[in-house]
């Protein structure tokens, strides 16, 4: 029984120094500084200044991202659900250290939800486990605020319009929260044509907040 428990101790710092092992996400490259993404690949990031968006006609939102939607953010945007989970932890810590979202006050952390069928089917939401590092590191709470009532479809192949269309009524606030007074911080991945973000932030006005502000790890650029 010593001996086994031994082993399982010996194999189980041995797989956990694996996972923190300071390597690049990305290309591989051991990096001594033990960041999430070696220098060169950090320089390969093209950087985007901060973006508004209109929700309303008297609403509007600044949206925040660490780069253009390609390599290597993309890559670990569409890593294989087996290390998925993994580079969800990675695309956290890069939004904090890249982003200028440790610099906004915000009193809690809101993630764009699945619905529960493809959060079923997937496993998980990467918005979610985005939005946890974020708090992790912020010490500000997640509130999952808002619940997705209609399944939409894929929408990679539609014209922003035809987005915005789909997104109509998608979320509600969960349980008619209140949230006068407060400062929200959006999640997401990614922001393509600004549609989830748009509804989501739309649907979060009804709580009265005193401002809402999005972050996304990378965002589309035309």
């Amino acid at each position: 029984v010593i001996l086994m428990a031994s082993l399982f101790i010996k194999t189980f710092s041995y797989l956990k120094k694996m996972i923190v092992a300071p390597f690049c996400a990305y290309c591989k490259r051991f990096d001594e500084a033990d960041a999430v993404l070696c220098q060169p690949c950090v320089e390969r990031i093209n950087l985007v200044v901060s973006h508004e968006i209109e929700v309303t006609k008297t609403k509007r939102m600044r949206v925040l991202a660490v780069g253009r939607y390609e390599d290597p953010l993309r890559a670990l945007i569409l890593a294989k659900s087996s290390s998925q989970r993994i580079a969800n932890v990675q695309l956290g810590k890069l939004l904090w250290r890249m982003s200028n979202v440790s610099n906004i006050p915000f009193d809690y952390i809101v993630p764009i939800p699945l619905h529960w069928t493809r959060y079923a089917w997937r496993g998980y939401n990467q918005a979610q486990e985005i939005a946890r590092v974020i708090a992790h590191e912020s010490h500000k709470p997640m509130l999952n605020l808002l619940k997705r009532t209609k399944r939409t479809p894929y929408l990679t192949y539609y014209a922003a319009d035809a987005r915005q269309e789909k997104m109509k009524e998608v979320f509600v606030v969960r349980n008619n929260a209140d949230m006068r007074g407060k400062h929200l911080l959006l999640v997401d991945d990614v922001m393509t044509t600004g549609a989830t973000l748009k509804e989501a932030a739309r649907e979060l006005w009804k709580a009265k907040p005193a401002s809402i502000t999005a972050v996304v790890v990378a965002r589309v650029t035309r």
